[in-house]
């Protein structure tokens, strides 16, 4: 099913809507592989990359390198390959892909679930540590029905209970899947603690996984895309639970590669984050003020 004329991007259109056609995008420095994203204000939002637990702080509209926020010492890790981020309250939770790495490894620091904590110093918003939790993967692995090798996750949301929605980047039976996480605080603050997963939503994204994920006022807007490395991204609308989800139509996100979907606070605008690492961008080997990312508007009427 093909929802038409829901969103726009930059623009209110009615014909073809194309990321291409529409305004150029805007460039923030600092980062090459943005891969997860969130607003902790109205106007600051932060941006993590899968090469580093460096994360860094952004205003909207300033291109400038952003201001780092290191958590490689608090988390244990260096790099986790964080790939969602969502907000509840004022947590902001981020989580690893659990994925094998490319030479498939096993590795403890790419199964970790992180809180921050969104907090002003000297009138400045900014996150602090809040805590860490490395058992999930076997849980989301027994309700999913994959195997360790097939798990891969890439997106996050607030859910309405509280709780939040995990979404797996891989597919099963070509359908992709998004895990209710009932329980997020409680393992943050006693990591005995055993996660509550509910049974999965099994959503038919013409064979794609996902890839991003955000709330809406009517629902969920789902970024949708290959398995592989190799493929188109689509534009899903989803009224959550057990409904299906509609893609809207004449939405082309190239030449980016969504790997990350925000809500701008107080406005009918939802910004995507491009991962454009790569052999001229790459968040361990170029200088900060050489690393850039894309990001672009879709304007939502919901």
């Amino acid at each position: 099913m093909k929802s038409k004329s829901w969103v726009s991007l930059g623009i209110v259109v009615f014909g073809t809507t194309s990321l291409a056609a529409q305004n150029a995008p805007t460039s923030y420095k600092g980062l090459c592989e943005a891969s997860a994203g969130v607003y902790i204000d109205d106007n600051h939002f932060v941006v993590a990359s899968d090469e580093t637990n460096v994360l860094r702080l952004y205003v909207r509209g300033d291109t400038s390198i952003g201001i780092a926020l290191d958590f490689q010492g608090v988390s244990g890790f260096d790099k986790s390959d964080i790939e969602a981020a969502a907000k509840v309250g004022d947590i902001v939770y981020w989580i690893s892909s659990h994925s094998l790495n490319s030479n498939g490894e096993d590795k403890k620091k790419r199964k970790i679930f992180f809180a921050t904590k969104i907090v002003t110093r000297n009138g400045s918003t900014t996150l602090e540590w809040g805590g860490s939790f490395l058992l999930l993967r076997d849980e989301i692995l027994g309700v999913a029905g994959i195997q360790k090798s097939d798990l891969n996750i890439e997106g996050m949301a607030a859910a309405p209970d509280g709780g939040l929605f995990i979404g797996l980047r891989d597919t099963l039976g070509g359908k992709a899947l998004i895990i209710p996480f009932k329980n997020p605080s409680e393992v943050i603050e006693d990591p005995d603690k055993k996660p509550s997963l509910g049974t999965p939503f099994i959503l038919a994204l013409a064979g794609k996984g996902v890839r991003g994920i955000e709330q809406t006022e009517s629902g969920y807007l789902i970024v949708a895309g290959p398995v592989s490395d190799e493929g188109d991204f689509s534009l899903y609308r989803w009224p959550g639970g057990a409904k299906p989800a509609v893609e809207v139509e004449d939405v082309n996100f190239a030449p980016l590669r969504p790997e990350a979907i925000m809500r701008v606070p107080g406005k009918k605008i939802m910004q995507v984050l491009s991962d454009d690492g790569g052999e001229d961008c790459d968040d361990e080997v170029s200088p900060v003020t050489k690393r850039a990312f894309r990001s672009r508007d879709l304007e939502i009427n919901d």
